[in-house]
């Protein structure tokens, strides 16, 4: 079971990028029009001045490709992934699936640089990047060490949850859009919603350390499960006019496709940690 929800997982992380680049752009413009960062590469290696590059038709012509290109390799990922054991071409669908975690993880370095550096953007993306790593680096889905699974799971989720509390909490700024959020859909007034968030911040910290406690983790994983699900569909929540039906769907629903695996990989830690309990308790056994 747990085995299709990490390939649906990853379907789904490919398909919402996919669908976000095709349809509404990459942030890659970010690195590719940063004067400081490229301007030397420009005159040096291509003997442009930054002016002549910047307006030139085919840089911007070779960004919207990139893009579009980029899309194709998400969707492509994404359906390897879910039909993983039934692909035979290992070394085909090991170099696309690996192509298509590389434009992730670049994307995640347009993404910090697109927001002067922080460097949270990127940890932030850590289960969406660790969930097709694991795939990447297993030929078969069902000779998995379930207990390295767990581990490396527990950490993206971590990874994952710790940024999104710094964020909640303020310690750094709180993302306009979390407050956004907040108030659309409680009902609720800046300062409340602030309040709320940093108490949200404080639990998420929490919880990213629990799930390493076995005694605490299997009820900390129901907890992240049921957030993960919330905060996922409340992207689709916060987004929906019932005027704009359709539109409003168009340009919500691929937000929450990509974060859904923020409460199914959890639910793959739960589902597993049996498992994982049962396989140590043996080693501890056969040592004793």
């Amino acid at each position: 079971m747990f085995r299709y929800l990490l390939s649906f997982s990853a379907f789904l992380i490919f398909f919402g990028r996919a669908y976000q680049f095709f349809f509404f752009g990459a942030p890659y413009r970010a690195i590719f029009w940063d004067e400081s960062l490229l301007s030397p590469v420009v005159e040096g290696l291509f003997n442009y001045t930054w002016q002549e590059y910047a307006t030139n038709l085919k840089v911007n012509t070779f960004i919207e490709n990139l893009t579009i290109l980029s899309s194709v390799v998400f969707l492509v990922s994404g359906l390897l992934c879910l039909f993983w054991h039934q692909i035979r071409f290992r070394i085909l669908k090991k170099t696309i699936l690996g192509t298509g975690i590389s434009l992730l993880f670049f994307m995640g370095i347009c993404m910090v640089k697109s927001k002067n550096y922080d460097i949270l953007q990127l940890f932030e993306l850590s289960i969406q990047l660790i969930v097709p790593l694991v795939i990447f680096f297993n030929t078969s889905l069902k000779n998995m060490d379930v207990s390295r699974l767990s581990k490396w799971l527990k950490i993206a989720v971590a990874l994952t949850f710790i940024p999104h509390g710094l964020f909640a909490m303020g310690l750094f700024y709180v993302p306009g859009h979390f407050i956004d959020m907040t108030i659309k859909i409680l009902g609720v007034n800046e300062t409340q919603a602030t309040q709320l968030l940093f108490v949200v911040g404080v639990l998420d910290i929490m919880v990213s350390i629990f799930i390493f406690i076995p005694k605490l983790a299997r009820l900390t994983l129901v907890y992240i499960i049921i957030w993960g699900f919330l905060t996922a569909v409340a992207r689709l929540v916060a987004g929906f006019n019932p005027d704009f039906f359709w539109s409003s769907l168009h340009h919500s629903t691929y937000l929450t496709l990509y974060r859904l695996p923020h409460a199914l990989v959890p639910l793959i830690i739960y589902l597993i940690l049996p498992k994982s309990h049962h396989l140590t308790f043996k080693l501890l056994t056969n040592e004793n």
